[in-house]
This record gives structure tokens, sequence and C-alpha cells, in this order.
């Protein structure tokens, strides 16, 4: 059938074509208050990096209970099919329950390293949800995803399946993975 035909035929029925409108969120004009309110909390926060090299500087909260998912830039959202799969093929796994952030912080710096000594390609993060923490926050799911965005040798990674811990669990592929299926553009 040709496309023109094709085009007739639907309108003939009554089918109308999607239009997408594009939102443009409008650019949020700060008064002169929230300005020097915003230059004074930055000039006293002070990031701080211990001799690990990740921030501990406190992230924004995150949900608990909302899965977590990431695709570095140029790479095909495909290889996400990979963290889905059952069972994962975690090669490395590590549990952080019970780490204060620094502890955890030293102990994803040991994984990154161990990540690039051995070719880790599938590796697996059990953070947990924040059940046992100070005001019930989920503090390391965040800093985790926060560590594993900013890593260069993180290619993807999201939660688990429920049956595998949910979001309590971090399953994540590296760059290791890349072969001549899965090449960054």
């Amino acid at each position: 059938m040709a496309e023109d035909s094709f085009k007739s035929l639907m309108t003939e029925t009554g089918v109308q074509p999607l239009r997408r409108e594009t939102r443009v969120r409008p650019k949020k004009v700060r008064s002169q208050e929230e300005i020097e309110f915003a230059r004074a909390r930055a000039e006293d926060a002070v990031a701080t990096q211990a001799h690990h090299g990740l921030s501990t500087e406190e992230p924004p909260l995150i949900d608990p209970m909302k899965p977590l998912e990431y695709v570095a830039y140029e790479i095909d959202r495909r290889v996400l099919g990979l963290l889905d799969e059952v069972p994962f093929p975690a090669q490395y796994a590590i549990d952080l329950h019970g780490y204060t952030v620094d502890e955890a912080a030293h102990a994803i710096t040991a994984l990154f390293q161990t990540i690039r000594e051995r070719r880790l390609t599938h590796i697996r993060i059990t953070h947990g949800v924040g059940r046992h923490s100070k005001d019930g926050r989920p503090l390391l799911k965040a800093y985790v995803n926060r560590w594993l965005k900013n890593n260069p040798d993180i290619v993807a990674f999201a939660s688990a399946r429920r049956s595998d811990g949910g979001v309590g669990v971090v399953n994540a592929v590296t760059s290791g993975l890349f072969d001549d299926r899965w090449q960054r553009t």
C-alpha cells in the first residue's frame, strides 16, 4: 500500500496522527534574595573529599522505593536489557549494609580499582533502602547513585529485579563489556 493511500485510508476512518508538542520549561527567574542566599550557602559549603577521591558531600534525597536507572551518554539504551538478565551474571558483588558513608566510599573505590585490574564487566552493589539509617533516609543509595554516574568505567546501571533485592541492589555493566556489538557511537 502506498504512503498516500495509507494516509487517506486513515483519515477516512477517523484516525488522527499523534501531535507531539515539545514542552520547554520556562527559565525560573530567581529573586535577588534567593541568589544571595544560594551564594552564601555555596561559600559556606565545603565539599569533603577524603583520600578515596569520592565526594562525600550529601547528595539530593532519593525516594527509597524508586528504582535507579542510568545509561552513559552515547551508549545504546539496549544495554539496559543486559541488566535485567535472570540471573544477573555478576562477576563481583559487594554488600554495603552497615557501612558508614566514608567506609562505603572506600569500598566503592576498591571496587573501581578491582574493575580496572580484573577487567570486570558485570557488578552488583547491595546498598539497602535506608531502613536502619538515621531518619530512615537512603543515604548510601544516593551516594552509590552519584559515585557510579561519575565513574567513566560504568556504562549503565539499574536497580535489580525484586527477586534479586529490588531497589536495594544495583546491577551495573562496565566499559569492558563493549565488543563489536556494543560500541560507543
